[in-house]
């Protein structure tokens, strides 16, 4: 994959100095990605709405780029988000479009809803709004599918099975027929890395990986947000089926919409980029 057109910058904010792939002129629409993934998975994504006159900054979430290893005191869902609120209120002084996937849907649905002011227009891609996360462990299934978020709780265990293997098992279930791209692979290489990407799904279950000064916002951060969102998912996702969207637009503001990409698995934007863009600059627009 050729992801050359992206220039890496790092831009600062008043929460540290986030690393970031840059590309295009014009209204910016900010992209987050998930796991195990890297921000210039959105590279055909990126093209299509730079040709559409648009500037795409794809950051690294904290702890997530070697410059940010070691800056991952707090790894919940709260401080990504408010990771991206500074973000957007250093790249500019009004609202911005934004763009999650995975982990990144949870980083775009918290920041509209905690930090409605920051956003314009948001899409959320392949994992639903936190409003609509409350039933997603009731069903049998779906926790079989989740084996890998109770296996990083194990110290020791998630450590050594964290691998290329692993990774390679997880894309290939998520999204039949794709192949992990080799900047994946190195990126997912680095021992420390890895340790951050545990903390991000250790958290779920470990408050003391909570920020604390954060604490009064956790409540409104798992609310519905007061902007309509798009919610985006593939047809073939091996890891959070279609069937767990059936309800989500009722948890969501009015003017929300859930569309469900035809022959996609879970990295959407990888499997059908055409689709994907033209829903996404359909929204945005």
């Amino acid at each position: 994959m050729d992801f050359s057109f992206f220039e890496e910058i790092v831009i600062p904010t008043s929460r540290g100095a986030v690393p970031a792939l840059v590309a295009g002129e014009g209204p910016i629409v900010v992209c987050w990605h998930g796991f195990p993934d890297h921000p210039a998975s959105f590279s055909p994504l990126a093209s299509r709405l730079v040709a559409a006159g648009r500037r795409v900054v794809a950051p690294f979430l904290r702890g997530h780029h070697p410059s940010t290893f070691d800056s991952l005191p707090f790894s919940d869902g709260l401080t990504l988000a408010a990771d991206a609120a500074a973000l957007n209120s250093a790249l500019s002084p009004e609202p911005l479009d934004v763009i999650g996937h995975d982990i990144g849907a949870g980083v775009a649905g918290r920041l509209a809803a905690v930090w409605p002011e920051r956003v314009r227009r948001v899409i959320t891609m392949s994992v639903p709004p936190p409003s609509a996360l409350r039933t997603i462990f009731d069903d049998p299934a779906q926790q079989k599918r989740f084996f890998y978020l109770f296996m990083f709780q194990v110290p020791g265990v998630a450590e050594s099975l964290l691998n290329d293997t692993l990774i390679e098992y997880l894309w290939r279930t998520w999204s039949p027929g794709l192949e992990v791209p080799s900047y994946v692979r190195a990126m997912y290489a680095d021992p420390s890395l890895r340790a951050n990407a545990l903390k991000l799904y250790r958290a779920n279950f470990d408050r003391s990986l909570h920020d604390p000064e954060l604490a009064s916002l956790a409540q409104v951060a798992q609310q519905p947000a007061s902007v309509p969102l798009l919610v985006l998912a593939g047809s073939e996702d091996g890891c959070i089926t279609p069937s767990n969207y059936d309800d989500v637009a009722t948890s969501l503001a009015p003017g929300s919409r859930v569309e469900i990409v035809a022959d996609a698995g879970h990295f959407l934007q990888l499997d059908r980029p055409d689709e994907v863009a033209a829903l996404a600059l359909d929204w945005l627009s």
